[in-house]
């Protein structure tokens, strides 16, 4: 639901001029991973307020505008919930919400990653929104494991419930110890059979879903040559 307003006091700095109105934001740009179902924005202002989101992806969850008496010498702190639908695009996405108040407007940014957080193995990209701030349009993840190993993992937080499932027949080098649970922040461990082939490596795909999302973790398991080298 809509948290309406808070009432913050903010004192005119000259008492005689009644009129002050004002819209400042609070915060900046918002990065969203792929699974984020809900989210929120701020700000100040001394007057009645609307707010409209310009995507279909973007939704005010309770009211998207709200009349308030206007005095020049109380602000109010304005806190707005979202709904945000999962990203399923398997690329980025940026929307905007647009927030007008008195003779004024501004635009709030979203970023939503076409990604879950997969926090192990780490993700490359082949291209890129922002090389500044590293926001990947399209990401892969990729676990490489040397020959001897028996044991690695994998590690995300989501926020929802979620499976990671083989994609296909499981192979008979690799399991995994628990492949569903609820949401939050997990470590699903792999125990690998060592790989003797001296020349070729192995590998196999899973599958991480959770709102809906999906995201493919390939394991690769390097030929025992290669430990050699």
């Amino acid at each position: 639901m809509l948290l309406a307003c808070s009432l913050l006091p903010i004192f005119a700095s000259c008492i005689s001029d009644p009129e002050r109105h004002e819209l400042s934001p609070v915060g900046s740009s918002i990065i969203l991973y792929a699974d984020h179902t809900v989210d929120s924005l701020q700000f100040y202002t001394f007057d009645s307020w609307t707010v409209t989101p310009k995507d279909n992806w973007i939704t005010v969850d309770g009211d998207s505008h709200m009349d308030l008496d206007y005095n020049y010498s109380i602000g109010y702190l304005c806190k707005v919930f979202l709904k945000i639908q999962p990203n399923t695009t398997g690329k980025t996405r940026c929307g905007t919400v647009l927030v007008q108040s008195y003779k004024y407007s501004y635009s709030s940014p979203f970023v939503q990653l076409g990604i879950l957080k997969i926090t192990h193995p780490a993700f490359t990209a082949d291209t890129w929104l922002d090389e500044q701030s590293g926001i990947p349009e399209v990401a892969h993840f990729e676990l490489v494991d040397s020959a001897h190993w028996t044991s690695d993992s994998i590690c995300f937080t989501v926020q929802n419930n979620w499976d990671l499932v083989f994609d296909g027949e499981q192979p008979d080098w690799i399991s995994l110890d628990k492949t569903t649970d609820l949401k939050g922040k997990h470590k699903v461990y792999l125990t690998l059979v060592p790989n003797t082939d001296t020349e070729e490596g192995r590998d196999t795909k899973l599958k991480l879903t959770c709102n809906g999302v999906t995201n493919e973790i390939v394991v690769r398991q390097l030929p025992a040559k290669k430990e050699e080298e």
